[in-house]
């Protein structure tokens, strides 16, 4: 993980507020176990909606949240 990121504070951080991939995966996973490899791997599975702008990958805490509805597991029978 790099160190010199630049992460706003909590409170400047809205439901549609863009965030770098790497920015995302720390706030949204402040545990550290998501990256943003494994939010693009959600996105080519269909699971994360991420918007490229000048070549830079963004999402949001509104999308993760949708991306962790899909993700649930049902309940076993």
């Amino acid at each position: 993980m790099n160190t010199a990121l630049k992460i706003p504070p909590r409170d400047q951080i809205g439901h549609d507020t863009p965030l770098r991939l790497d920015i995302a995966a720390i706030v949204a996973f402040p545990d550290g176990t998501m990256t943003a490899r494994g939010l693009r791997r959600e996105y080519r599975r269909g699971r994360l909606v991420i918007e490229r702008v000048a070549g830079k990958d963004y999402t949001t805490l509104a999308h993760i949240e949708r991306m962790r509805t899909l993700c649930h597991l049902a309940d076993k029978a």
